[in-house]
């Protein structure tokens, strides 16, 4: 009766193409035993090269990260995917934060948001308008009438139109509150949109 060789005894490859061509086209005079010994053997070459290929994407991914990740000093793989999971983290919170403050860019239309940060008790007050040479000095005049101080500033203008959001702490002695700072920044919107001063060029502040 032909039997084929074990696992263990197939040394070539041209072994393992036998044994697949005994899967492929079975022969009448195998016993059972012999069937399922050549079953297995396939098997277990379908696993390696099945487990070979995932290693091969693994590298590759791998050296994708070392090449796109900065600051890759340890370039061992849980280094890099560490190093990966926190770059992510800190984009997702990037992102939070524009989405909070409505991104890093003027709008289109005119718009002022005031409200107060709960967990440092400042106000946040976001303003959009056009951008004119005299802005930043009617909004400084506008803050001291509303007895406010900046704690923080950032700025953008972009085509003719400029964003201003202010991290803002009202004096003690204020007793218009939100709603007297929200007029005074709104004087200075309208002020801005009766200049039709609008400067083309870009400029960025963080202050």
């Amino acid at each position: 009766m032909f039997s084929i060789p074990s696992f263990y005894e197939l040394g070539s490859c041209s072994d393992t193409y036998d044994v697949v061509g005994m899967l492929s086209s079975p022969n009448p005079n195998l016993s059972p035993r012999s069937m399922a010994e050549a079953k297995a053997v396939a098997a277990g070459i379908s696993h390696k090269e099945a487990e070979r290929r995932r290693r091969k994407r693994i590298n590759g991914h791998i050296a994708t990260l070392k090449s796109i990740l900065p600051n890759t000093i340890k370039t061992d793989k849980a280094s890099l995917l560490g190093e990966a999971v926190r770059l992510v983290k800190e984009l997702k919170k990037t992102v939070t934060e524009q989405d909070e403050g409505g991104g890093d860019y003027p709008s289109e239309g005119d718009e002022l948001k005031v409200s107060q940060c709960e967990a440092t008790g400042l106000i946040k007050a976001a303003l959009s308008c056009d951008d004119r040479p005299e802005i930043i000095l009617d909004m400084i005049e506008a803050l001291k009438a509303a007895e406010a101080q900046v704690v923080r500033a950032e700025m953008a203008t972009v085509g003719g139109r400029t964003k201003s959001v202010l991290w803002i702490r009202l004096g003690a002695q204020n007793d218009a509150g939100l709603g007297g700072l929200r007029r005074a920044l709104k004087m200075v919107m309208d002020k801005s949109e009766g200049s039709g001063q609008g400067s083309k060029r870009a400029r960025y502040y963080h202050l």
